[in-house]
């Protein structure tokens, strides 16, 4: 009966996490297909700065929302002894599909943000040196 329980709050907590909308992965055979390039590139606009994503507590880190999701996982595997309905399963499977390009965005965005660290610290040593 704890595992029903369990199962209903994950499904609860995954639920409330907030969509996103995820930018579009540039095709790299646009750029081979455009034929000819201008000869001057579009001025850069200024980037708005964008509020940061809402992320409730318990996903701040991205070992939880992982952890959350494999747990989620195992009890949906044990639905015969958990007595899950198909709605909840298929509820379930929306979410974890969603976690999934979730999770995938949080890794890219870490490694960005990492290679990014590592370029300022790099041509901060420039500098001194």
């Amino acid at each position: 009966m704890s595992g029903n329980i369990k199962a209903r709050e994950t499904l609860i907590a995954l639920q409330e996490y907030p969509q996103r909308e995820y930018p579009e992965p540039e095709d790299p055979n646009d750029k081979a297909k455009g034929g000819k390039k201008d000869a001057k590139p579009p001025p850069k606009k200024k980037k708005k700065k964008e509020p940061p994503f809402p992320i409730p507590e318990w996903a701040t880190e991205l070992e939880a929302v992982i952890s959350k999701v494999k747990n989620m996982e195992q009890l949906v595997g044990d639905k015969v002894n958990l007595k899950l309905d198909d709605e909840f399963c298929t509820q379930v499977s929306t979410e974890l599909a969603r976690f999934k390009k979730e999770i995938a965005f949080r890794k890219v965005q870490l490694e960005e943000a990492e290679i990014e660290r590592e370029l300022k610290a790099l041509k901060k040593s420039k500098k001194k040196g």
